[in-house]
């Protein structure tokens, strides 16, 4: 469960976060004008119930311990000008009271939003889980790779994407059976996991096919990266007796293209290059655009 956990931070972390600052700035803009307006209508006007709002909007965006902390420090903000007043001096315990209330009410709402944020991810994060590899799926792997594009085509920074293929899967499924082609698969699925770096995300894209996206990675670097991997697989399949090989097509791409589907088609193309000569060969290549 803590290895998921993981799994759906680092997800989410891939998730295009425009429409977090988007809600961020409009929740700081709402928060200073009601604050604004309250200090000038002083006690005329009761404007506590609306900070609520431009809270949830900070906490959507930036997390519970910024709304939480949000909270507390704006509920103890009226307390001291409510205090320095007098307007609780004959009745006390209202001032506890009251400003109790209000902050339990706002950090209640606050983790009510934290675990709706929370839940709405992770049953994002499950849709676009391979269920049996537990690596993401076709759709997760390109929604992220597609966010990590627009980041490498800002900063002009390097991307790669590795596609790998399972050459005489077919062989082990007919031989042994698909429980033991299913076992197989569970332990590239592993050995990936184990052996890339966490800046690397492996995904299953179907069948017996495999993609590792590399990004901020030099061609010569992601090159020692991948033949790595492929050296670990291959003694995982000689420790099994699986007579499985893999053949890799590497895309580096210094300047992004106009599309995911352009990456991922040239690395699948580089890939059936080498499994249509040599097999459990790796092929490289960089496009500058």
């Amino acid at each position: 469960m803590k290895q998921d956990g993981k799994a759906i931070s680092k997800f989410s972390s891939y998730i295009p976060n425009q429409d977090r600052r988007r809600w961020l700035m409009l929740g700081v803009i709402s928060l200073l004008l009601i604050a604004g307006t309250d200090n000038a209508t002083g006690f005329k006007l009761h404007l506590v119930i609306l900070y609520a709002l431009p809270m949830l909007m900070i906490t959507w965006a930036a997390g519970g311990w910024v709304g939480a902390l949000i909270a507390v420090a704006a509920c103890a903000t009226w307390a001291i000008v409510d205090s320095s007043a007098g307007r609780f001096i004959d009745n006390p315990k209202m001032y506890y009271l009251e400003w109790g209330a209000c902050l339990a009410g706002l950090l209640l709402l606050v983790y009510g939003l934290t675990r709706l944020r929370a839940m709405l991810e992770e049953a994002h994060f499950q849709s676009r889980k391979d269920m049996l590899t537990g690596l993401v799926n076709k759709g997760g792997f390109y929604q992220i790779v597609g966010a990590e594009m627009e980041v490498c085509r800002r900063y002009r920074r390097t991307l790669s994407i590795a596609y790998i293929d399972c050459d005489n899967f077919k062989l082990v499924n007919d031989k042994y059976g698909h429980h033991v082609g299913d076992e197989l698969l569970r332990v590239i699925s592993k050995t990936m996991q184990r052996k890339l770096r966490s800046s690397d995300l492996p995904g299953r894209l179907g069948g017996d096919e495999f993609a590792v996206m590399l990004p901020e990675t030099s061609a010569e670097a992601c090159r020692m990266v991948v033949e790595m991997l492929q050296q670990r697989l291959l003694q995982e399949m000689a420790e099994h007796h699986w007579p499985v090989t893999f053949s890799i097509g590497i895309a580096t791409f210094t300047r992004m293209p106009a599309s995911i589907e352009e990456m991922i088609r040239q690395a699948d193309k580089l890939m059936y290059a080498v499994k249509f000569t040599s097999k459990g060969a790796i092929k490289q290549e960089v496009f500058a655009g």
